[in-house]
């Protein structure tokens, strides 16, 4: 390839490979549940992203602001990208429900392979478990790495409601 042809390609972003899904992840500033699944999502970003998963934390409160997605992702140590959902466009559109819920999106952006909770860690709000048995989200990226329909494609996330 001519090196012109090399540059443009790169400097356009054409070069870079399309995500193989997608994995948006509601959160809430606020929401302990969403703070403890912090740690579990910087286990599957670490496993997941250099395969070609991309991690979105969408918050969407209406009061959520960049100083305080910042804030958010500097104390929890997310290395993925966070955007505040003040209008709750895309938290509609994939329907999600509590804080934190994960939707995990096909690489065509419009086909839903795995939605709900990440795992087990919570029965019911309040009530969290002291061993966690099922990991739906792990189990969900796994398959799909691999090419396999997703075995649980719908969990209900327990969780703060959003509002």
């Amino acid at each position: 390839m001519p090196l012109f042809l090399f540059l443009l390609v790169h400097l356009l972003g054409l070069g870079s490979p399309q995500p193989r899904a997608t994995v948006y992840v509601f959160l809430a500033e606020t929401c302990p549940i969403s703070q403890a699944a912090t740690l579990p999502l910087r286990e599957l970003h670490s496993r997941y992203a250099g395969q070609g998963v991309r991690f979105v934390g969408v918050f969407p409160d209406k009061e959520a602001s960049p100083a305080s997605l910042r804030s958010f992702a500097q104390t929890y140590q997310l290395p993925f990208v966070l955007q505040a959902d003040p209008g709750q466009r895309l938290t509609r559109r994939l329907r999600a429900r509590v804080t934190p819920e994960a939707v995990v999106v096909a690489a065509d952006g419009r086909r839903v392979l795995y939605q709900g909770r990440l795992d087990d860690s919570f029965a019911r709000l309040g009530q969290r478990r002291t061993v966690v048995q099922h990991h739906e989200l792990a189990d969900a990226l796994a398959a799909v790495m691999a090419g396999n329909p997703v075995a649980v494609p719908r969990t209900d996330a327990v969780g703060c409601f959003i509002e």
